[in-house]
């Protein structure tokens, strides 16, 4: 171990798409492995013991705060249920990690997008048990129940996993598709007024959208029209497809974003042609 991490920005969540690590943290110990979401409340210090490479999407709630959304009349157990939230253990994978003998501990602190180093004499990490409604929690997306109606294609805010003060984050999981006749079989296009929208493709074939692959994420501003590609709605009028295997992170959010010169110099610079209805390489 290099060193522990501590964010005092905001609360963290992060999706494995690749990979598997113990987690360890000051509530204990978590196994974090392909297809789960870590949310770690802001302040929490944590590791990583790697055990697969990883990659990692992470997701930071900038001076707020995740919580669970609203179900309405649906009820608390619709999408997934709570009881399916694990949370840190004090088991003895933690004590293990208790017993590293090394002189210094180090703690990277962000806070206002600065890095600090604390240095301990001591493991940080010596909880020996914790109370409270307050800890990090930990749910795979083969645990959520996506809502779905044949006659009517849901809103992408129907698939909402956790919310924040100014985003959401929605989980696409594989579901039937709309089997009524005169249902829309795939999203209809949209400009998206209200939200910048980013999605990250983790697994499957994305149903609405054309050479889409793992690993992939697309952007489209609030303003931008888009929608399903063209093979894609060819294949929902002519219903083609029975059901959807993608699973995706979508992040909605309210506040303009901006990309970074990383996410630049990895753009895909064809991606606007590809509603033309060509071969798209």
């Amino acid at each position: 171990m290099d060193h522990l991490v501590r964010n005092s920005d905001g609360d963290e969540l992060l999706f494995l798409h690749e990979g598997a690590a113990d987690l360890f943290c000051d509530y204990g110990h978590l196994e974090f492995s392909e297809g789960d979401y870590v949310m770690l409340p802001r302040g929490t210090q944590w590791w990583l013991k790697v055990h697969k490479p990883l990659k990692i999407l992470m997701i930071e709630a900038t001076d707020g705060h995740y919580q669970l959304p609203e179900k309405g009349i649906v009820g608390g157990h619709a999408i997934f249920d709570p009881a399916t939230l694990l949370t840190p253990q004090i088991n003895e994978a933690f004590k293990a990690q208790q017993q590293q003998t090394q002189q210094h501990w180090q703690v990277k602190v962000k806070r206002r997008q600065e890095i600090s180093t604390i240095t301990f004499k001591f493991n940080p990490l010596d909880a020996v048990g914790w109370h409270g409604n307050l800890a990090p929690v930990k749910i795979n997306w083969r645990d959520i129940r996506p809502l779905m109606s044949h006659r009517a294609h849901l809103p992408p805010s129907a698939h909402t996993t956790f919310t924040s003060d100014r985003f959401v984050v929605c989980t696409f999981c594989p579901r039937p598709i709309e089997s009524d006749p005169g249902a829309l079989k795939v999203p209809f296009y949209h400009s998206n007024d209200d939200y910048d929208e980013v999605i990250f493709y983790h697994k499957g074939q994305f149903f609405s959208r054309d050479n889409i692959h793992p690993g992939m994420m697309t952007f489209h501003p609030s303003g931008f029209i888009h929608g399903p590609h063209p093979g894609a709605f060819k294949a929902g009028k002519n219903n083609i497809r029975k059901e959807t295997d993608e699973v995706a992170v979508m992040i909605d959010t309210r506040d303009g974003l901006d990309l970074s010169k990383v996410a630049e110099s990895v753009e895909d610079l064809n991606y606007v042609n590809s509603w033309k209805g060509e071969q798209y390489p």
